[in-house]
């Protein structure tokens, strides 16, 4: 299973907000596999964008992780939810978890799984 997680470096720190993410760590089934950046710098987000525009930038964020199988999120936007939901990724919260950082995540999702 190849999952992403939100994270702010390479330190793995998970970062609250998936969308915002500086980079997607990607794991293969517990193991980190390797990070890859988010687009988000290639965003400006304004105050005439649609929602329509908005969620067209998610899928283009979606489509860079390439082949994933599910996400785990402390909190996600519904324009990047939706994005994910459209090429059938699973979306995992943990929104009142105390999780730290991406690995340990990990670990307990799959931990809790068995």
């Amino acid at each position: 299973m190849k999952i992403a997680v939100p994270v702010k470096d390479n330190s793995l720190e998970i970062f609250p907000r998936t969308g915002q993410a500086p980079y997607f760590a990607i794991f293969n089934d517990s193991t980190f596999s390797h990070l890859i950046k988010n687009l988000i710098e290639e965003h400006e987000e304004k105050e005439e964008d649609s929602s329509k525009d908005h969620v067209e930038f998610h899928r283009k964020q979606v489509e860079a992780l390439g082949d994933i199988d599910a996400v785990l999120v402390l909190k996600i936007g519904k324009h990047i939810k939706q994005a994910l939901e459209e090429k059938n990724i699973q979306i995992i919260e943990f929104p009142n978890s105390n999780y730290k950082n991406a690995k340990e995540l990990i670990e307990n999702y799959f931990n809790n799984k068995k």
